[in-house]
């Protein structure tokens, strides 16, 4: 073997070794990798943390008018009854961290079923008294609208909520308080602005919201995520004030007359042992530029258990409108609800029937009170309407 050959096979014994340890490396830096990205992925999908929430609502309704009514297209459709899928939802949450957590909200549409995006929010709690919240939610102002719609102590929200209520926004949320009072201020997109893009004409310039809360007597918090206080609950009420302003028509798009909106209320809740009242005041000013409206409404309602699972429930609901908004939606609407709740669990809203009726004294054709198929009230000239709901509440 001469001394070229003994080179080359000094060089190849050198060679193999290193692409070996090479492969190796590279190995070894795709694993490393690997690792590293499943540990950042789960970081953001903590799989042990999260939950998901499904509510359904099934319901009966009967709606009856006067058959002279001239909002019905015959007289015969006076009456009407059905079934109805009310509320459908599935809910998701969960910890991105320990400090912050994501909620994921859908509702689908009772009439064609398409699935429409209700929460979309990351919440930080910088510490104990203070969270920072951002993206889709409903913001602090009326508190009928903020109690879920899984445990309202009626099958529906009353007809004044239906009128003044904010629904939902985008924006950024600060949360403050501590053990006997707390507070929220938003900057969002204005009231019932939810999956609008920045440049939609359903959305305000800018919307600010700001609500605090006061507890009196021996209650928590805890007890006024619904209006349902049942039998052995601490005795404790919640005064709660808010105020909201947004504006119209200055940005693109643009309204023709620029409208500010504002919208106050103050409410009161009491929960009791086996018993619970609630009543809020609201007011609206429309200034539109050439004129402005002041609307009020107000809310009275108390339910009271029977026995551990039976519960009867009454209340008031009241619009009243300027008389500046005209004829035909300037007269005050009032109506009255009757109802009996009962939960198949003691001392839980996850399997509840409701049964609840409702009597409509003026005419809400004639008044700006909003009619929905939602909240079974029909659009009417003429008082004396009447709907009924039954209603099986599933929670899982």
């Amino acid at each position: 073997m001469n001394k070229n050959q003994l080179m080359m096979l000094g060089g190849a014994a050198v060679m193999i070794p290193t692409a070996a340890l090479a492969n190796d490396y590279e190995l070894i830096r795709s694993y490393t990798l690997a690792e590293g990205a499943a540990e950042y992925e789960a970081l953001n999908t903590n799989a042990s943390n999260i939950k998901v929430g499904v509510q359904i609502q099934g319901r009966y309704q009967i709606n009856s008018r006067d058959d002279a009514s001239t909002a019905l297209a015959m007289a015969d459709d006076d009456f009407t009854q059905g079934f109805v899928i009310r509320r459908a939802k599935v809910a998701i949450s969960g910890d991105v961290t320990e400090s912050i957590t994501g909620k994921l909200q859908f509702a689908f549409d009772r009439g064609s079923g398409a699935a429409k995006l209700e929460d979309a929010a990351l919440s930080w709690e910088v510490n104990d008294d203070f969270t920072i919240r951002v993206g889709q939610f409903k913001p602090g102002v009326l508190r009928e609208e903020l109690v879920s719609s899984k445990k309202q102590l009626s099958a529906e929200r009353s007809a004044t909520n239906e009128t003044f209520n904010q629904d939902y926004t985008q924006g950024v949320e600060l949360k403050f308080g501590g053990d006997q009072w707390r507070g929220t201020v938003s900057l969002n997109d204005g009231f019932k602005a939810g999956n609008t893009a920045f440049n939609s004409a359903s959305e305000a310039d800018f919307g600010v919201s700001a609500r605090a809360e006061f507890l009196v007597g021996g209650g928590e918090f805890g007890q006024f995520k619904q209006f349902t206080s049942f039998r052995g609950s601490n005795s404790g009420g919640m005064v709660g004030v808010a105020l909201h302003h947004e504006t119209m028509g200055d940005t693109n798009p643009s309204f023709t007359p620029t409208t500010d909106m504002t919208t106050g209320t103050v409410d009161f809740s009491w929960a009791g042992d086996g018993w619970n009242v609630f009543a809020a005041g609201i007011w609206r000013s429309m200034d539109m530029g050439v004129m402005t409206v002041n609307d009020y409404g107000l809310v009275l309602q108390g339910g009271a258990f029977v026995s551990d699972q039976d519960e009867i429930f009454a209340r008031w609901s009241s619009v009243m409108p300027d008389e500046d908004n005209g004829v035909g939606s300037d007269e005050d609407y009032n109506d009255v609800t009757v109802g009996w709740n009962h939960y198949l669990m003691p001392e839980s809203h996850a399997a509840k029937f409701t049964l609840a009726v409702t009597f409509s004294l003026d005419a809400p054709g004639a008044s700006i009170v909003k009619t929905s198929d939602g909240h079974n009230l029909l659009s009417d000239s003429e008082d004396g309407q009447i709907g009924l709901i039954g209603q099986m509440q599933i929670l899982y």
